[in-house]
């Protein structure tokens, strides 16, 4: 009887996979001019399902790393990424189930702030972006119903739904180790608002209240000047904030109280009858006017942008 030799013995090893290894057995790379916590942005690499995980993470950062490669700052890295919907009740109720289109969201997790990306279903970004220091963040929570909360400083309140379970769990843990070290290091940035508004062109920090870019000289649409031309006509006010999808479906209403008034009008003269005009010009008051309220409630959450820099426009 022959004994095995040590070449030809096999004992089962635990294999520590690491993110880098991972993403490299998949062929994925990421932007080499952005810092990553591989660590906390890949934490399922193993199991069902952690090949699917890390694509659709790398992904997501594929769609914004041109955006982190213009906003982040210098020894600021990308902890963690992820993709909701922002929740506000008026919009869900006056726009039912379309209103998921307009606030698809890709956060953005960093070791100093946390980066808000408005994006289309498929997390391809648009125009209107955020900002929040972690020192602005007063209370972040997952609620019984699978929505996320953020309670910031000033008193406002962000409300988050159709995150991934996963990200669900992890968010809380990452927020907290983010602030905690955010809080060890000391830093002490300055921002006019807890949710400070992001320039649509350049990314810099807009102050509360300001349209042009004192960076780029970048101008944006004041919620009035939008919520005026929704007034006018349903749906121009959409399609200013490159909401197309409504937009389109506005559309609709318009044409409806602008036929009602026309035909109206018509009837008055025809009659000579101004009950008929004053019931054309409360149909349009009440239909246009609350989409330009609607409308106004949107454009004063974000940016929008109305006339790039002078020298890229010329």
């Amino acid at each position: 009887m022959t004994s095995a030799s040590p070449a030809e013995t096999f004992s089962p090893e635990t294999v520590a996979h690491t993110p880098g290894a991972r993403l490299k057995e998949l062929n994925l790379s990421l932007a080499p001019g952005i810092t990553f916590r591989l660590e906390s942005l890949f934490p399922k690499l193993t199991g069902w399902g952690w090949k699917e995980d890390l694509r659709q993470r790398v992904k997501l950062l594929k769609q914004v790393e041109p955006l982190l490669l213009q906003s982040l700052s210098r020894g600021e890295e990308v902890v963690y990424i992820a993709k909701g919907v922002q929740y506000s009740l008026l919009e869900a109720w006056m726009m039912g189930i379309w209103a998921r289109s307009i606030n698809q969201t890709v956060f953005v997790l960093t070791n100093i702030r946390v980066l808000m990306f408005r994006t289309d279903g498929a997390g391809r970004p648009k125009n209107t972006s955020w900002t929040i220091l972690y020192s602005e963040i007063k209370k972040f929570n997952g609620r019984w119903n699978g929505m996320m909360s953020l309670k910031l400083n000033d008193g406002s309140k962000l409300l988050f739904s159709g995150f991934k379970r996963q990200d669900r769990r992890r968010m809380p843990t990452i927020f907290r180790q983010a602030y905690e070290w955010y809080l060890a290091k000391g830093i002490a940035l300055n921002c006019s608002q807890s949710l400070e508004k992001l320039c649509s062109h350049c990314l810099t920090n807009m102050p509360k209240g300001e349209y042009q870019c004192s960076h780029c000289q970048a101008e944006h649409w004041t919620p009035f000047e939008i919520a005026w031309r929704s007034f006018v006509f349903p749906s121009w006010g959409e399609f200013v904030m490159g909401h197309s999808l409504m937009a389109i479906i506005e559309l609709l209403g318009g044409f409806f109280t602008w036929s009602f008034l026309v035909a109206c009008t018509g009837l008055a003269l025809k009659h000579a009858d101004v009950g008929y005009l004053i019931s054309g010009l409360t149909m349009f008051a009440v239909g246009n006017g609350l989409d330009a309220l609607l409308t106004s409630h949107i454009a004063r959450k974000g940016l929008h942008l109305k006339k790039r820099p002078a020298e890229e426009t010329t």
